[in-house]
């Protein structure tokens, strides 16, 4: 399968540094190589980076920082919406226990449109091979 093909969904920790905030080196490598990729948002990780970031954001500066770079991320990257399909699955992974909801949410979106989901989480890898899902995570070592 070529790389274009390969269709990524990315989880909110590969969102955050495009929106101004800081983030591990492991991250920060696995943007440069999204390019060779067909990349995916959803305005769930948008909200959950908003969430996390407006905690910190102090000045109109770095407001404008993290405008900017939801501008960069809905034009650089293709919007993939919540649909019944992902979110069935959200709330069967949660009512399965996974109580995460954001990161339920994004696997079933993942799951329902045939992405693989970038994500740093092993808890939710782990979670989804012990209970025989569709395995559609991957971590940056494999990209």
């Amino acid at each position: 399968m070529s790389k274009r093909r390969f269709r990524v969904l990315l989880d909110t920790s590969f969102i955050l540094p495009m929106l101004g905030f800081e983030t591990d080196m492991e991250v920060r490598e696995v943007i440069s190589k999204l390019r060779h990729y067909e990349v995916h948002y959803s305005d769930v990780s948008i909200i959950e980076a908003l969430w996390k970031i407006s905690k910190i954001i102090k000045t109109e500066e770095e407001m404008s920082v993290v405008a900017y770079g939801i501008d960069l991320i809905k034009g650089t990257f293709s919007k993939v919406d919540l649909n019944g399909e992902a979110v069935k699955v959200a709330l069967k992974l949660y009512r399965m226990g996974h109580k995460d909801l954001v990161d339920n949410l994004l696997y079933g979106l993942s799951a329902a449109n045939d992405m693989h989901f970038l994500t740093l989480d092993a808890k939710l890898r782990e979670y989804v091979e012990k209970n025989n899902l569709k395995n559609t995570i991957v971590h940056p070592p494999q990209l």
